[in-house]
């Protein structure tokens, strides 16, 4: 028994750091391939920015989805001009993706985002506590709110233990972290 609980424990950590791997290999598939610079295949992203906890979980989350090309981690969601890490006043951590909407949608985006945290936690994740760590969905116009409140809305009837705390803002201004906390994932797809 004690065995299945030290597994348990152990779990997450597992999975994030095989994410992680998963992103610095997908890094070095980019420097090599080099085809993300097409501006044609540029052309057809889209973005989308989530907050859900820490932002290097945030990217190795969904750094590693078919159809995700690069993504950059930042600030979003608050007030001060210019935050850095140590000095990011209101704004939560966040991960910025582009991605190819004919490989993956943003309906498919939130599926991920609902499944990868705990969104009936108050400003935080585990054990990152604190304004930053808060979970939102930026949305980029009407029909991407409409889709992230009908989502929020599902979630809120399977959670059976609380209430989402999720907040959905329109996007402002994303604030790209300093260069030492980007993983700089921009390859399409895993490699292993």
């Amino acid at each position: 028994m004690k065995e299945a609980t030290r597994l348990t424990c152990y779990l997450p950590i597992i999975i994030v750091l095989a994410a992680d791997l998963c992103v610095g290999i997908r890094f070095s598939a980019q420097l090599s391939e080099g085809s993300i610079t097409d501006t044609a295949n540029q052309q057809q992203l889209q973005t989308a920015v989530f907050a859900l906890g820490s932002f290097w979980r945030s990217e190795a989350v969904f750094g590693c989805l078919d159809g995700v090309v690069r993504t950059t981690v930042g600030y979003a969601g608050g007030s001060k001009t210019n935050p850095e890490y140590r000095s990011l006043g209101d704004h939560a951590e966040s991960v910025q993706i582009e991605y190819d909407p004919k490989l993956i949608t943003f309906k498919q985006l939130l599926e991920v985002f609902w499944t990868s945290h705990d969104s009936r936690q108050v400003f935080g994740q585990g054990p990152d506590v604190g304004n930053q760590y808060r979970s939102i969905v930026f949305t980029n116009g009407t029909e991407e709110s409409r889709l992230a409140s009908v989502s929020k809305e599902r979630e809120q009837t399977r959670s059976k233990s609380g209430i989402v705390t999720t907040q959905i803002q329109q996007l402002g201004t994303f604030y790209p972290a300093e260069p030492d906390h980007q993983e700089g994932v921009t390859v399409a797809t895993c490699r292993f």
